[in-house]
């Protein structure tokens, strides 16, 4: 009766030291996958601040690019009104080749600064 128990507390034992390793190899792949979605929410939050930085800048650059059309067409109408240099007119489109974005205006340049 003692050799039999003492088989079956040999093979619990081996079960255990089965089971052990499993649950070890198991915690280190999900250590794994969380390091894994750290990095990439780093990387994300990363590439969301450039894009953000970026829209700001295109943002910026419109809204300089409309002020510029606006100048533009304000010396145009000058020109054309005074008669011009030239012996004749000449059009907006001879000036201007782009065309106004239409749509809503852009927002003001805004640089958020994080403490």
């Amino acid at each position: 009766r003692s050799a039999q128990l003492e088989k079956e507390v040999a093979m619990l034992r081996e079960k255990i030291h089965h089971l052990d390793d499993m649950l070890k190899s198991q915690q280190r792949k999900v250590r794994q996958m969380i390091e894994q979605l750290q990095n990439s929410k780093t990387v994300i939050q990363a590439k969301d601040a450039v894009i953000q930085e970026l829209k700001e800048r295109v943002a910026y650059l419109e809204a300089e690019n409309l002020e510029m059309h606006d100048r533009i067409e304000h010396l145009i109408e000058k020109q054309v009104s005074r008669g011009g240099h030239s012996s004749r007119a000449r059009s907006k489109s001879e000036y201007v080749s782009s065309k106004r974005l239409t749509g809503p205006k852009p927002l003001p340049l805004i640089r958020v600064v994080e403490t």
